[in-house]
């Protein structure tokens, strides 16, 4: 398990891509585009205490919407990028939101639905679990 940092970034280049990427330190304060308008955008940095499990768990939530999983590029906004990583259940901080999209209703809105799917997953899940125990307790006593 090694802390680290995952990032959310952009390029003018590639419109309607998400990339994500990860460093051992933390990045320096995020600079505009550059001048040629290509360089990379940064939307958002979270410090993970288990970084490779938090880059696993957002590529589950981003995985409809890959492109280039060596690059890991995905074909997203930076708004559901950072609503997919801001549900993950794993100890996390978030040390930068691009002023934006910390504006945006949208993104509470985006966190919120995916909160929600992630509880119903969880109870039916449980639910499965419960009728699996009361299955195997009827199934020991002879019924």
């Amino acid at each position: 398990m090694q802390t680290g940092y995952l990032l959310i970034e952009t390029r003018r280049d590639r419109p309607g891509q998400v990339r994500l990427d990860t460093a051992r330190l933390p990045p320096p304060h995020p600079a505009p585009l550059g001048p040629t308008g290509g360089g990379p955008r940064l939307h958002y940095v979270a410090r993970f205490t288990d970084i490779e499990a938090a880059l696993m768990h957002a590529h589950e939530a981003l995985r409809r919407h890959l492109l280039d999983g060596d690059a890991r590029v995905y074909r997203t906004d930076p708004l559901t990028a950072v609503a997919a990583v801001e549900t993950i259940a794993l100890p996390h901080q978030r040390l930068y939101l691009d002023p934006a999209l910390d504006a945006d209703p949208r993104l509470a809105e985006a966190i919120a639905r995916r909160q929600a799917r992630q509880r119903r997953r969880e109870r039916l899940w449980q639910g499965v679990g419960v009728g699996a125990l009361v299955l195997l307790a009827l199934l020991a006593i002879g019924l």
